[in-house]
């Protein structure tokens, strides 16, 4: 047999180009192991042998469709179309969205989470053989062995960066196949994050109902005989609130579930717009106006809502607190606090009775005295002044969780509170809350100020240890003048509050209110009136699927690809008439000479060339052993295809 050569029978210096006999044996210790013309023969025979008659020994038709072939089309077509399956778990998935909970959306949710792993596998076989039997039509055509190399061994992401790299040729089909082979992990990560659930938001309106203001004019401070009959209703609830401050007092509701409206002098300088807003609403770090809140019923009790309440309250500021040896105010052993007006009215002959006052305006100046433990100081004197003002709150409730969120203050004057009722406000209320409220807890008690301070006293001394008996007098005129005024604000608001509309104030409101906007009292001139305001609701619904259509779109997008490059590669496989010989080791067997077949064969793909010549034994080796040059090449390991190991000191061509 003649020597390898070059084609075009280009002579190498070092080549031999005479004939050459391949009498080397398979010894893979040994290169140079002779065989006999016979035993070439006979193992030449015994090969041809084996391959057996299913060997296509006679001439056919290329792509002919035989049984076999017409069952591996059908199973062809329910592979190239395994991509519906996502393409149907997409829409499906997107039919649940905004849908409740279910069994079925659960189940759906559960195939989903085994996407990650079916994903890439079916993307991998299907756009593998794509790319094959692309590369195997466009051979058939005519293409460039570059070309062809780059769509036969694009079977990954790894194997199509590395052919731009090995053949170093960054072209177009490469940086596409590149991308292609990315939207398989992206595709089976998008079905995992298809969709999730989550709550749907119900925006909606409702008519709630607060307490109104213009209840202060029922308030049992409007004279004595009032104030004596239900002296019994204001100072329990009055010493319930004080008493429970340790746990409410820095709370956005009171202990009935009330609202609490904070003291606006903190927030009033905050911004200069009309709406002062709390920067925490529900932060232990703001100082509430009064221990009794605003009644408020109707609210949901699920959800977020938000409405305006009115109310009007009193506010004292304070210059001095100090320390004094001597005060105007008898005390006679029947008190340890007074609060008193700066200017009397002249019709007020006795200080001790009478706390009607002549303020013409607020704020209106006041003084409050008490009992102190030291000598030669034995008394606290404060020099303070009274305001009364208006204030609508911005409301927001979780649930029935509520707090204050804004503020601002109104005219004090409104169609109900005119004039009138204002001066009747300072000139009456404001002094019979003085009369009343020092001595709420030592009424008609001999000797008062021998059983020790009173617990407003005690809690505007320290509002965190007030509790319990206590003969020693407080020393108030040590607290700052400040800090005086914003405990002494709190005790008298919350006193005021305990006098009127006491009925609403204990919570569990009859449902009628919110449509009647009235408390029905059990006697006469004890309805309370609630003013209407509309609440903007959000409330979460049931659980229910969201789709999240970004995903959608690209595990849509995926297995489409996916889809499409599987039904073309089908249709390509089946309009080829070439066998599928590129990229089977078998395929080097085909016309070689140095691997003896029977004659024919042409036809046969790869993997039926691999099954019938599945023993012969073959190896890469050195096909001309005894020449001076050697020559790779794929060989049969015995018989008259013997090849030789390759040796590291050997020369190649």
């Amino acid at each position: 047999m003649a020597a390898y050569s070059p084609i075009g029978a280009q002579k190498w210096p070092y080549m031999h180009t005479g004939v050459v006999e391949l009498n080397t044996g398979y010894d893979a210790g040994s290169r140079n192991r002779s065989l006999s013309p016979s035993s070439k023969e006979s193992n030449l025979k015994g090969g041809i042998e084996r391959v057996g008659s299913a060997w296509p020994a006679q001439s056919q038709r290329v792509a002919s469709m035989t049984p076999l072939r017409a069952s591996l089309f059908l199973f062809d077509v329910i592979l190239a179309s395994t991509p519906l399956m996502f393409v149907a778990l997409a829409l499906t998935a997107a039919r649940l969205d905004g849908k409740e909970i279910s069994q079925y959306g659960s189940r759906l949710a559960e195939t989903l989470l085994l996407s990650p792993t079916i994903f890439p596998l079916i993307f991998a076989a299907l756009m593998g053989r794509f790319f094959r039997h692309l590369g195997l039509w466009l051979a058939q055509r005519g293409t460039t062995l570059g070309r062809l190399e780059q769509l036969i061994g694009c079977q990954s992401v790894f194997s199509a960066l590395e052919l731009q790299v090995a053949l170093r040729s960054w072209s177009i089909v490469g940086l596409l196949s590149v991308l292609v082979w990315l939207l398989s992990p992206i595709g089976g990560q998008s079905a995992l994050r298809l969709f999730k659930q989550e709550n749907k938001e119900i925006i909606s309106t409702a008519q709630l109902r607060y307490m109104a203001p213009q209840n202060i004019g029922g308030s049992v401070m409007i004279g004595a005989s009032a104030a004596n009959g239900a002296r019994s209703a204001f100072t329990s609830i009055f010493l319930a609130a004080l008493l429970s401050s340790s746990k409410y007092q820095n709370t956005p509701m009171d202990l009935w579930g009330n609202v609490k409206l904070p003291l606006y002098r903190y927030i009033e300088n905050s911004t200069s717009e009309e709406w002062k807003i709390l920067a925490n609403a529900t932060s232990e770090n703001i100082s509430y106006a009064s221990l009794i809140g605003i009644p408020v019923t109707g609210s949901p009790s699920n959800g977020v809502s938000e409405f305006t309440i009115q109310a009007r309250q009193f506010d004292l500021t304070c210059s001095s607190n100090e320390a004094a040896a001597n005060t105007s105010s008898p005390f006679d052993h029947l008190a340890t606090w007074t609060l008193r007006p700066l200017h009397l009215n002249p019709m007020c002959s006795n200080i001790t009775t009478c706390r009607m006052s002549t303020c013409e305006k607020y704020p209106c100046p006041i003084v409050s005295e008490s009992l102190a433990n030291e000598d030669p100081v034995p008394f606290s004197v404060a020099a303070c002044e009274m305001s009364f003002d208006k204030y609508e709150a911005g409301v927001r409730c979780n649930g029935t969780a509520c707090a204050v969120y804004k503020m601002r203050k109104m005219s004090l004057s409104d169609d109900w509170y005119g004039a009138g009722a204002d001066k009747f406000t300072r000139n009456n209320f404001m002094g019979n809350i003085m009369t009343y409220m020092p001595t709420l807890d030592t009424y008609n008690i001999g000797s008062a100020a021998a059983r020790g301070p009173t617990n407003m006293e005690k809690w505007i001394n320290d509002p965190a240890d007030f509790i319990g008996v206590q003969y020693n007098n407080v020393d108030l005129w040590k607290l700052p003048p400040d800090v005086f005024a914003e405990r002494l604000t709190i005790i008298v608001n919350t006193f005021w509050q305990s006098t009127y509309g006491t009925t609403a104030l204990g919570g569990n409101l009859p449902p009628n209110v919110t449509d009647t906007g009235v408390l029905i009292g059990s006697s006469y001139g004890t309805n309370v009136t609630f003013n209407a305001t509309e609440a903007n609701i959000v409330q979460l619904s049931s659980p229910v699927y969201k789709l999240d259509w970004r995903w959608f779109s690209v595990l849509l997008l995926c297995s489409l690809v996916l889809l499409a490059a599987a039904y073309m590669g089908l249709v390509l496989k089946y309009i080829t008439l070439a066998p599928d010989i590129i990229g089977y080791a078998s395929s080097l067997t085909l016309l070689n000479p140095y691997v003896p077949t029977p004659t024919g064969g042409t036809t046969l793909d790869g993997l039926e060339r691999a099954a019938l010549l599945h023993d012969l034994p073959v190896r890469i080796g050195d096909v001309c052993p005894n020449e001076p040059v050697g020559a790779i090449a794929f060989a049969k390991a015995d018989g008259i295809g013997a090849v030789a190991g390759l040796d590291r000191k050997r020369l190649y061509v």
